[in-house]
């Protein structure tokens, strides 16, 4: 079956969500390189505010991501799903308006905490619109589709951003409000389009039983989250962070070099996930997760060598390396999302989705902190030793992963996802 043959195979729920969720992208896009930018040149605020904004934003998320994982084992997906992009577009908006610190800061605040929530909920809502058999589908074509969606705002936002009409102010400000127009799309159709997903007096007090505590004593779920954490470390985490430090630090990379490079990305992250995941269907997954994290140490092979040259072979040994990390991030986020969501009941999914979502967020966070402590040792030469060990602890740890469960295993504890599901494609669009 072709990749768009699988993609019309997925529930209307979940293909309206992977729609929404790519106009969504398309505003993040718009706004995603600018807000250190636009605080500093366009607020003439001092660098404090965006550094204090960015902490804020990382703290907000992981209460926010927490917060909504439980209640979305307590209330229906067509309310949660909706409320968590809601709180995010408020946030967005709210920076449009920030003509002081203390504006910016409660942007940041109400924006991290509602950011995080759509990710966690839409990752479960995926889960509970498809059948097991069709998630890594699911996660796949979402990944390829944001990443598109995102690019396509990067380069929308740059353009309007440089336009010459009104004040950088008014630009700026419409960047923010399109970013969160998108966001209350994204609320308006997975309001209408998900499941309801109502709780019975039983499963309501299964629920009860479940915590993150709980679901962090399962030795296949911690291994999950700790196969995660060690690949985001190696390439999400580094993307912005001690990727571009070393090739500017060896000066063997200028700025439109790194424009370069971001492209790379974007075209990998989109091709490998669409196009590529087919051939990959009967290669065994702990197999991919394995090269996955081949891959990521090769990307740092890539970049050392880089850092020994300078023009032309450096960019190309650094979009080699950039290509490399790609097809890891590009197998590792939808075959973990898929595998995670597989071991779990619909019980747990909403919290188990908050921690894999915070997992990666942790790791944007940790990654710049190890590449700022190890890029001075040895002229960054301890930087690339850093990653290709933990490349290499992410392919050991992917080789124990659980085996993800067949769609005919699953059926037992997935239990009424699809029921739900299948109700949701017939008459769900049609309730408010």
């Amino acid at each position: 079956m072709s990749v768009i043959s699988k993609i019309r195979s997925l529930p209307f729920a979940a293909r309206l969500l992977l729609l929404s969720d790519g106009i969504s992208s398309i505003g993040i896009g718009m706004v995603f390189p600018f807000l250190w930018v636009y605080l500093t040149e366009i607020r003439h605020f001092d660098t404090w505010v965006p550094a204090t904004a960015l902490a804020t934003q990382a703290g907000a998320a992981v209460v926010g991501g927490l917060t909504y994982g439980a209640v979305l084992s307590r209330m229906p997906y067509n309310r949660v799903v909706p409320l968590a992009n809601v709180n995010a577009g408020v946030g967005t908006l709210l920076y449009a308006f920030a003509a002081n610190p203390v504006i910016a800061l409660v942007a940041a605040c109400i924006f991290g905490f509602g950011v995080s929530g759509v990710a966690a909920t839409v990752r479960a809502a995926y889960a509970a619109t498809t059948e097991a058999d069709q998630r890594e589908t699911a996660y796949s074509a979402d990944f390829s589709v944001t990443n598109l969606c995102m690019g396509i705002g990067v380069v929308t936002g740059g353009l309007i951003a440089a336009l010459d009409f009104g004040t950088p102010v008014l630009r700026y400000g419409i960047l923010y409000t399109i970013d969160a127009l998108s966001f209350f799309v994204m609320a308006a159709i997975t309001l209408r389009a998900l499941p309801t997903n109502q709780v019975d007096a039983a499963s309501s007090e299964s629920t009860q039983k479940v915590g993150y505590v709980s679901i962090l004593r399962r030795t296949d779920v911690l291994l999950v989250l700790g196969a995660l954490l060690l690949a985001s470390l190696v390439t999400f985490g580094q993307f912005r962070g001690g990727l571009p430090g070393y090739l500017i630090q060896t000066d063997a990379v200028e700025a439109n070099g790194l424009s370069v490079a971001v492209t790379v990305n974007i075209v990998v992250c989109v091709v490998i996930p669409l196009f590529c995941m087919a051939w990959f269907s009967k290669v065994p997954r702990n197999l991919l997760l394995a090269v996955s994290g081949l891959c990521a140490g090769g990307c740092w092979g890539f970049v050392y060598l880089a850092g020994e040259h300078t023009g032309i072979q450096a960019l190309a040994l650094a979009c080699s390396g950039v290509a490399l990390l790609s097809v890891s991030e590009s197998l590792v986020g939808p075959l973990l999302s898929a595998l995670v969501n597989n071991l779990v009941t619909s019980e747990m999914r909403g919290r188990t989705n908050a921690l894999f979502s915070i997992t990666m967020s942790t790791s944007a966070v940790i990654g710049p902190v190890i590449a700022g402590a190890l890029l001075p040792v040895g002229d960054g030469t301890g930087f690339i030793v850093s990653m290709l060990l933990l490349s290499a602890a992410a392919a050991i740890v992917a080789l124990f992963l659980p085996k993800v469960p067949d769609a005919e295993e699953k059926a037992d504890t997935d239990g009424s996802d699809a029921s739900s599901s299948d109700e949701n494609e017939k008459g769900a669009v049609g309730t408010a």
